[in-house]
């Protein structure tokens, strides 16, 4: 039996992201890697971190520490009733008026101590050389990080013996340029351009994102791996109704950003305020605010009426989250773009009805549950909304058939992401 081959994981963005003081989407599918690999990859691994001396390895159990102290920092196995941006969300549900927690601007506060901390928790260390790993490693990145692309993969080209894995989310910066800044196009570029030299292989979440990622790198790796993101765990663990939330909102999960599509929501809510006054639906959107959203955020609280149907909020922990998906009327994403759509697969493991923009990736990724409408018919939209809202049965029943959706699980997705990672072949 050959020796399993050591894996070195390109850990730079997982370090940034000890910054932010609850975890996005995008930072739970890296940490769930992360963890993974590390406690069961069956050959070495090591963390890539760029250093003052250059690119250098850290050893797997100074990996497991700091993805545990990671962990902690996010109080991702913490209560939701402690969290105080879920009792703000609450009060507003509930009429009252509230301010949002001092806790959900005081997050931001520190941010460079806790990257601090997860370097220290370690053990400081000067790591050890790229040789250290030996012929025929294979370099894994989850995390696009576009800025740091050169940094953290510069050395691959004086290693042609190693397998470079890459995953890519999505293309969009490079497709619709139109919903992203020009720095956001550039680190876009930059990582397209490093993905096209080095990589040998690629992971994919869709079938409509591989194709849109090999159209940006005008060639096709040699292996690629297709396959649906798995569900969090944090997001397998049953959340009962609870009376003072059940039914009373919609949610849209996701920064406040053009690509969201989120000024729909804006026209959406603007008629059901016309037709229904006090009694419309609340709106929950949480998430941050992209420094191209700020002028989305004004116009989703332009009004007095607005800003007392929808609720802006962001920081709620994983389990305040799984709450508030869970006890939802439905979780909307009108999206122009997604690679994949992680809120949808979240919503439908907790039977809350999904109803989405009509694109491709957001079909694969639900696997056709849910009720979709192209992102510009703000009439099916609210006819969609209306009828959730006002037809108790309609609502039921399509919660009753969110039962049928069958997540992929963590279990499965990484026994066939190491089987693919395993069988990768050899350079000669």
């Amino acid at each position: 039996m050959s020796t399993p081959r050591t894996i070195i994981y390109d850990a730079a963005r997982l370090v940034l992201s000890a910054a932010s003081g609850t975890p996005r989407g995008i930072d739970r599918v890296e940490t769930d890697y992360a963890a993974h690999l590390t406690a069961s990859w069956p050959g070495e691994i090591y963390a890539l971190l760029p250093t003052p001396w250059g690119m250098r390895l850290f050893d797997r159990a100074r990996f497991a520490r700091a993805l545990a102290y990671l962990q902690a920092g996010w109080a991702e196995a913490g209560d939701a009733a402690a969290d105080p941006v879920l009792h703000y969300i609450a009060a507003r549900l509930a009429g009252r008026e509230a301010t949002a927690p001092e806790a959900t601007k005081a997050r931001g506060v520190g941010r460079w101590a806790r990257v601090i901390g997860l370097l220290g928790v370690t053990g400081l260390s000067f790591g050890r050389p790229l040789r250290a790993a030996g012929r025929g490693a294979v370099y894994l990145n989850i995390g696009q990080l576009g800025f740091a692309a050169w940094l953290t993969t510069h050395w691959l080209r004086r290693r042609p013996d190693m397998a470079a894995i890459f995953m890519l989310h999505d293309v969009i910066q490079i497709e619709q340029p139109e919903f992203v800044s020009p720095a956001g196009l550039r680190w876009a570029r930059l990582m397209v351009d490093v993905v096209r030299r080095r990589a040998t292989g690629l992971i994919a979440t869709t079938d409509a994102a591989c194709r849109s990622v090999v159209s940006a790198l005008g060639r096709r790796p040699a292996s690629i791996l297709t396959l649906s993101l798995p569900l969090a765990d944090i997001f397998t663990i049953k959340e009962p109704p609870d009376p003072t939330l059940a039914g009373r909102y919609f949610i849209s999960c996701g920064a406040i950003e053009p690509r969201k599509n989120l000024r729909l929501l804006r026209d959406v809510w603007e008629i059901l305020i016309d037709r229904y006054g006090a009694a419309a639906p609340k709106l929950v959107i949480v998430g941050p605010v992209s420094p191209r959203g700020q002028s989305i955020r004004a116009e989703l609280q332009a009004s007095p009426a607005l800003r007392a149907h929808i609720i802006i909020a962001s920081g709620l922990s994983s389990p305040a989250l799984r709450k508030l998906v869970a006890n939802a009327r439905a979780a909307l994403m009108p999206s122009f773009a997604e690679g994949f759509g992680l809120p949808a697969i979240e919503a439908l493991a907790l039977k809350t009805p999904v109803v989405l923009s009509d694109i491709p990736a957001l079909r694969e990724a639900a696997s056709g549950f849910g009720i979709y409408h192209l992102p510009d018919d703000v009439a099916a939209w609210t006819a969609t909304i209306e009828r959730l809202t006002f037809d108790p049965q309609a609502a039921a029943a399509l919660r009753d058939a969110c039962a049928n959706f069958q997540p992929m699980t963590s279990g499965r997705y990484f026994a066939e992401v190491e089987d693919f990672l395993a069988n990768l072949p050899v350079a000669a």
